[in-house]
């Protein structure tokens, strides 16, 4: 089965997640691994490709309507996060693929999907018993449907940018909504729903484990990853060394961690701005317990 992940060229600092999780699946899957790379030939691609990944270069097609919203900062997270939008029009042969955000490692083979979605599987985004709000870290993708529905789906992204929240992942939640199947928990384990021996596919969602290598990162890590890594610090610390398996260049500033687990870090604060503030309230009620 074909694996899809995707990142642009400005992401420089998702280098050591990428190798991370292309080590993984090399060493624990028969996947076949293929990056959307929104740039050009680099040191990163000249790596994958010496790995067997196949590397498709391609800008998001919504590009137009993103840069026109967003500037900077906001420009280069939205133009890599949308390239997933574009899979189903980029893949010819297979009926469904998988498709993973850059910042998994995989433990085990996930060959076997017992089910075949109407549009695509997902697991729960931060609550794990909340279905209601899913979560496109992992996506277990019917090509042909999606490719059915992808000129609608451009469309309704395009006239609501506003109400994209978490980018394209809002978009899919809007758009497709009761209509996604769910994922086995396995295939999406985040670091901070504790340790899972069973766990296939596991989502370093929040905090990635390169916000740990300096104690500044740690310092003035955002105010809801302080919140996601409160929920089950041992967790963190299990799978952030099991990174360390994967990625072996990693170091971790283990006082800048003493302090995030006594409470001492994050300085960062809760929003203050009025539409953040409705968003982290959101959040915190639905998602985060």
């Amino acid at each position: 089965m074909k694996w899809y992940f995707a990142c642009n060229q400005q992401s420089k600092e998702y280098k050591p997640l990428i190798k991370a999780a292309v080590i993984s699946a090399i060493k624990n899957t028969t996947l076949e691994p293929c990056f959307i790379y929104d740039g050009t030939s680099d040191d990163l691609t000249e790596w994958l490709e010496e790995k067997g990944v196949k590397i498709i270069y391609h800008k998001s097609n919504l590009y137009p309507i993103l840069a026109k919203k967003y500037k900077d900062n906001e420009l280069k997270i939205s133009s890599g996060a949308y390239l997933r939008c574009d899979i189903p029009m980029l893949e010819k042969d297979e009926d469904y693929v998988l498709y993973t955000d850059c910042d998994v490692i995989f433990l085990k083979d996930v060959q076997n999907f017992d089910i075949k979605p109407e549009y695509f599987c997902c697991a729960p985004e931060v609550d794990i018993e909340n279905t209601k709000i899913f979560n496109t870290g992992v996506m277990y993708m019917n090509i042909k449907n999606l490719r059915k529905t992808y000129k609608g789906f451009c469309r309704f992204i395009k006239y609501n940018l506003w109400r994209l929240v978490t980018w394209d992942q809002t978009a899919y939640q809007l758009y497709y909504g009761k209509k996604y199947s769910p994922l086995d928990l396995n295939y999406n384990h985040k670091i901070y729903w504790g340790i899972n021996k069973d766990a296939s596919i596991i989502h370093y969602h929040g905090a990635k484990p390169t916000m740990f290598e300096n104690e500044e990162s740690i310092k003035n890590m955002d105010f809801f990853n302080g919140l996601l890594y409160k929920k089950n610090p041992e967790s963190y610390e299990y799978y952030l060394k099991l990174f360390q398996e994967y990625y072996p260049d990693i170091t971790y500033n283990q006082n800048g961690i003493y302090k995030l687990k006594k409470g001492i870090y994050p300085v960062t604060k809760p929003p203050r701005n009025p539409l953040t503030v409705r968003i982290f309230n959101y959040i915190r009620k639905n998602l985060i317990k």
